[in-house]
């Protein structure tokens, strides 16, 4: 996807992939860092998704 194109969400599989990481590890740091998730349905079986400008923000704050 291009920018104008852009998805305002991402998936924890995204992160992984953007991050390098695994889903677990994914699941740990948005926690920690108290990124806003949206559940798609109901119970377990449930999408999670993060909202861009939130992960973006994160990860600036985290560059050294």
């Amino acid at each position: 996807m291009s920018n104008n194109t852009e998805s305002k969400y991402i998936t924890p599989s995204e992160l992984a992939i953007r991050w390098q990481c695994s889903r677990t590890s994914v699941d740990r740091y948005t926690r920690k860092a108290g990124l806003t998730r949206m559940y798609l349905g109901d119970g377990k079986n449930s999408s999670v998704r993060f909202l861009r400008k939130e992960v973006v923000a994160y990860e600036k704050e985290r560059q050294v």
